[in-house]
């Protein structure tokens, strides 16, 4: 894969992501890379037989080669030319959102690092479930959900000492001189330990030489931060990871009888369900709480969660949300030396997070992984109810113009849609056969009024045409590039994935799942320009999902820093200490003497705040707006996985495809 004609430098291709693996110089327009390149990421190749048409045909296709794609053996890490792959994983890579002139945007396509982490694993395991229990989907083979199951078991918590179903987002390993067990992307480390190899200035002028001084400073800019990003990398388990297993193991309860063998093997590997629960508990923040553990927030929450929190306080209300990491302040004090440590050592609150725990919990109980009796637990029902009605509040405001702020760890609002409507739609189902517990009552209606006014008003203003009977959606990856005359380009490089969570948000709010007949049916009331909108996209999808006219990438995942806009820095706080303990006075400038942890503990009368985002912290001005995830300038890492691309495209062609009348 050589650079484009707009870069004007074919032939030429540079293998550097953060450092990548190798450099390759005068490599021809041809072939062998780009297999290379088209295998490691997992795009999938059409053959020259004739192509599937009908979108039955599509579903049994993306089917197959889902199962291709899946890692058969563990691969090990051979420098330079490839990555370590672990047995089970489905393949998804780390790459970099550069945006802009032609070399930059050709270095956000071939640049990436193959990454094993439990989160991609267990979606397309997810998607592969779902398709197949509620539409008509192939069945995912016994072989192939054994080899993810095992997989995903070697995420749970090693530094809890007994068992438990507390997961992790990578791979953790045991560091001898701290005594613990540290999360450990060896991949992305491999990656940085490129320089301990080859000189970073040589590199760097490498670029300068070749004209590509804007890539040069990023790489530098980069190389700076080296400890930190490796620092960052030292994650605790979170709570995202920890129900998105809770959910899967739900799905295998559901088709406990279809697939005995893959639910023997998730209930033994997951024996001791309730040490989830008993995490919420512990780490739940806690904003009216006088526990200094649980009533500090980043920053960055707070400035969005703000009108939530102070409607609540007027209302007389305690609340308790989900936060993102299995951790509090004092632990993280004690565990930053050991290299198990939150980023930035403070709790925040992600609504996709928030959603994934809600789906994990509705599911669990109304599957049987979880007792029936869960949710009459106070505070378990207050976490569950306060985080529903939090996230339909950010839905019903439109996440008040911040999603770099709100989607912290997930960018694309449409993929948090469709897991804010999984909920719903479990619950629809349930309520086919039996009422639903009191907490799952009062929530229901909060949701069902939130996705079906707010999100499908805001998804149907979204969608774009193409020709009269079909329709596609686009989010942002690849549509802030500009060719070599500095046009703007539109790639729609998230396209397809874009398309498919879109649907599969509508198709779980304005469907049904009969689990009496094992049909799905439109509800009577849903609106014919719904309907329209769905049948046309998914005639898009079927035309499009195996073509090669548009890439299979994603951002499904990312840090939570994107740009200036979401730097914590910058926004105001209450609350800053040492991590031994003494306070700092005011954020003026950044202290010098050593780590320290900065949030907002409480609240913050609204008035007050409104004078202190005028002012500046740390010597940052609050960035109060945001434009855009492509904004010049901006660069940050995200995680691609084109199979889950495929994964969500058969989900949303397979439920469609099964939809009665």
């Amino acid at each position: 894969m050589a650079f484009s004609e707009d870069a004007d430098r074919t032939g030429l291709v540079l293998l550097l992501f953060l450092g990548a693996s190798t450099v390759v110089l005068a490599l021809p327009r041809a072939d062998p890379f780009l297999a290379l390149h088209t295998k490691q990421i997992g795009i999938v190749e059409m053959s020259a037989t004739r192509k599937p048409t009908s979108t039955a045909e599509v579903v049994q296709q993306l089917a197959k080669e889902l199962e291709n794609l899946q890692e058969k053996k563990d691969t090990p890490y051979i420098w330079p030319v490839r990555w370590e792959r672990d047995r089970g994983m489905y393949p998804s890579d780390v790459k970099i959102n550069f945006a802009g002139r032609p070399e930059l945007a050709e270095f956000r396509d071939v640049l990436g690092v193959f990454d094993n982490n439990m989160f991609a694993t267990a979606w397309i395991t997810i998607c592969l479930l779902e398709a197949y229990h509620y539409a008509k989907a192939p069945r995912p083979t016994d072989d192939q959900l054994g080899l993810a199951l095992k997989a995903i078991d070697e995420y749970h918590d090693k530094n809890t000492v007994y068992e438990n179903s507390v997961m992790n987002f990578w791979p953790q390993k045991y560091n001898q001189s701290t005594g613990t067990w540290q999360s450990t992307p060896r991949n992305m480390l491999r990656a940085f330990g490129f320089f301990d190899v080859v000189p970073a200035k040589l590199v760097e002028d490498f670029l300068k030489m070749i004209g590509l001084g804007d890539v040069a400073k990023i790489f530098q800019s980069i190389l700076s931060m080296r400890s930190t990003f490796q620092r960052a990398f030292h994650i605790p388990p979170d709570f995202d990871d920890t129900f998105v297993n809770m959910g899967l193991g739900s799905l295998l309860a559901d088709l406990g009888d279809d697939m005995p063998d893959a639910l023997a093997l998730w209930r033994e590997q997951n024996s001791n369900v309730t040490s989830a629960l008993d995490a919420l508990r512990q780490y739940a923040y806690r904003p009216f709480s006088s526990d200094q553990n649980v009533n500090t927030i980043d920053v960055r929450t707070y400035y969005y969660m703000r009108h939530f929190l102070n409607k609540a306080r007027a209302r007389g209300e305690d609340i308790a949300l989900v936060p993102t990491w299995v951790q509090n302040l004092d632990e993280a004090r004690k565990n930053y030396y050991k290299g198990v440590a939150m980023p930035f050592q403070m709790n925040n609150v992600d609504v996709t997070v928030a959603a994934n725990t809600v789906y994990g919990l509705t599911a669990s109980v109304l599957s049987g992984v979880l007792p029936a009796s869960t949710l009459d637990d106070p505070l378990i029902r207050q976490v569950y109810v306060n985080t529903s009605s939090m996230i339909a509040h950010q839905v019903t405001n439109q996440l008040y113009g911040r999603p770099d702020l709100e989607l912290t760890y997930y960018p694309s609002v449409f993929e948090f849609y469709w897991f804010v409507a999984r909920t719903y739609s479990r619950m629809e189902t349930a309520l086919q056969t039996m009422p639903l517990p009191d907490a799952m009552q009062e929530v229901f209606p909060i949701l069902k009024s939130a996705l079906e006014k707010n999100m499908t008003k805001d998804i149907m203003e979204k969608a774009k045409a193409e020709g009269q009977d079909m329709l596609y959606f686009d989010d942002f990856l690849g549509d802030g590039d500009v060719d070599k005359h500095n046009q703007t380009l539109v790639r729609g490089e998230d396209r397809l994935f874009t398309t498919s969570v879109a649907i599969n948000a509508l198709l779980s709010t304005w469907t049904v799942f009969s689990d009496v007949n094992k049909t799905i049916y439109w509800k009577t009331n849903t609106p014919t320009d719904v309907r329209n909108t769905v049948d046309k996209s998914v005639r898009w999808l079927t035309s499009n999902i195996l073509e090669d006219t548009y890439k299979p990438f994603n951002v499904f995942f990312s840090g939570s820093t994107k740009g200036k806009s979401s730097q914590p820095f910058g926004f105001p706080s209450n609350r800053i200490e040492y991590l031994n303990g003494t306070v700092i006075d005011n954020d003026r400038r950044f202290p010098e003497g050593g780590p320290f942890f900065f949030g907002v503990q409480g609240t913050i009368p609204e008035d007050q705040y409104k004078v202190l985002i005028t002012e500046k912290h740390f010597g940052m001005t609050t960035p109060t707006n945001f434009t855009s995830f492509n904004e010049p300038g901006n660069y940050f890492p995200f995680w691609a996985s084109p199979a889950y691309t495929y994964a969500n495209a058969m989900l949303a062609l397979a439920r469609f495809d099964s939809i009665v009348g």
